[in-house]
């Protein structure tokens, strides 16, 4: 019987993988929060929902690379760690907001307003505007740290961090800056996201045994 340290990257690898091809496609599809009216979109709800899934899922996948790493534990590999597991249960309450609460919010002129200006709307989706961005930041920060810890790893190839941290600061930048990006470049780090996760799923899936 496989231990609990196997157990969790076998599930980890798993969870990746699925996560990885869902994120890879919801997120090139994802309606942009800074065009007015994205609330009311057709794709909102089913793309959230696809987020939902990937992005708890990822938690999973998270627990799964870092204890494929136990050995090379670091102090920036514990702080990767938690600010990646943070980031991504906050990511999850963020997409359960967009998915089952903005969606059933009243279809009034004030919902054709960007998201990103949510918070005219008043103070308590002022501070709701002000969670979305700390989860937004945290998640891409603890992805992008990881995607730093694989670099830096023994065990896994460097590549897949490489692709990581490079997908992170380029949906960072957009976040940031949408206006001057374009749909082209978004679903380029969207794909590169999604593949990193599914090449990381898989090579722990290959390799957890013989460590």
């Amino acid at each position: 019987m496989k231990n609990f340290g196997q157990a969790y990257q076998s599930i980890g690898g798993c969870s990746l993988i699925i996560a990885g091809f869902i994120a890879a496609v919801a997120l090139s599809f994802h309606p942009s929060r800074f065009i007015p009216g994205s609330v009311l979109s057709d794709l909102w709800s089913p793309i959230h929902l696809a987020l939902l899934i990937a992005f708890t899922l990822s938690t999973i996948g998270l627990v799964g690379i870092y204890s494929f790493l136990k050995e090379e534990a670091s102090l920036f590999n514990c702080i990767a760690y938690i600010v990646g597991i943070v980031g991504s249960v906050w990511s999850v309450a963020i997409v359960i907001i967009e998915v089952f609460v903005l969606s059933e919010l009243p279809t009034d002129s004030a919902m054709e307003m960007p998201l990103m200006d949510i918070n005219l709307l008043g103070a308590s989706l002022n501070k709701m505007q002000v969670f979305f961005y700390s989860a937004v930041f945290l998640w891409l920060w603890g992805w992008t740290m990881t995607g730093f810890a694989l670099i830096k790893s023994k065990k896994l190839p460097s590549y897949i961090g490489t692709i990581m941290v490079v997908a992170c600061t380029g949906m960072a930048v957009m976040t940031l800056f949408s206006g001057g990006a374009s749909q082209m470049l978004h679903i380029v780090f969207s794909l590169f996201f999604g593949i990193s996760w599914v090449l990381l799923g898989n090579t722990i899936l290959k390799y957890g045994h013989t460590y």
